[in-house]
């Protein structure tokens, strides 16, 4: 496990304390890392919490001060966008090609990337890839495991990115949680095709209710109403897949 932190001490300029946390972590045999605005420190979950405990407690002999703590365990083992059970479902190779088919791509942009799953299969294609995402600890994690791709914070309604940057702009079961009109309008902006993968319209005891699934006619709707037209569906057994081109 990975945490990001800094101190910060009630009474400016007092540095002695960030100096004693600093001596703290390194009493503490953990890897770690100093930057400008920020620590890091890496190992056992358990090693971790100890570590930010004792940096805590050596500081606050200075008197009083602010911590805060970003831990990047979302992965390994505990990734929900990595079970075997979910890859097996959305195979993402399989998927990306879906997505890409009938396309010159170039590049990719993945929409809600979570820890990189999707983004990782554009990059193992050759694209150059983006992905984009709201949550900085999702986003840790993809930097970790993916390597062949970018990643950068930020929200699908409002994309940091100039019209036209990518050839594909995918939402990996991510639509469902967003302000869906918007987010599908900024995709189109910035991408020739809008490829959306979402969960079939059905209840099951996995994935999201029924009354969070968009039916085939109600993506075809959202897509008319945001962009103009409808998009293409593929529906397959385990998974609905919508693709829609720029004229």
């Amino acid at each position: 496990m990975k945490a990001l932190f800094a101190l910060y001490p009630l009474l400016q300029g007092d540095y002695k304390a960030v100096e004693k946390a600093l001596l703290a972590l390194e009493g503490s045999g953990l890897d770690y890392r100093v930057f400008p605005t920020h620590s890091e420190v890496s190992g056992k979950e358990e090693e971790v919490f100890q570590a930010l405990e004792a940096a805590f407690l050596a500081a606050a002999e200075e008197g009083g001060l602010v911590m805060w703590a970003l831990l990047t365990n979302a992965c390994e083992a505990g990734d929900p966008f990595r079970k075997p059970d979910r890859l097996l479902r959305f195979p993402p190779s399989e998927i990306a090609q879906k997505a890409l088919e009938g396309l010159e791509a170039r590049s990719a942009l993945d929409i809600g990337t979570g820890t990189g799953v999707f983004a990782e299969a554009f990059a193992r294609l050759g694209l150059f890839t983006v992905g984009v995402d709201p949550r900085a600890d999702r986003l840790e994690v993809a930097r970790n495991r993916v390597k062949g791709a970018r990643f950068v914070e930020a929200r699908a309604e409002s994309l940091p990115f100039p019209d036209g940057s990518f050839d594909l702009a995918f939402f990996g079961l991510s639509l469902h949680h967003l302000e869906a009109p918007m987010a599908l309008k900024e995709a189109a902006r910035v991408a020739r095709r809008v490829a959306v993968l979402e969960w079939p319209y059905r209840e099951e005891a996995v994935g999201p209710p029924l009354a969070r699934r968009f039916s085939p006619e109600s993506l075809k709707a959202l897509f008319l109403e945001a962009l103009g037209s409808p998009p293409r569906l593929l529906l397959e057994e385990g998974y609905v897949l919508a693709l829609w081109d720029k004229t």
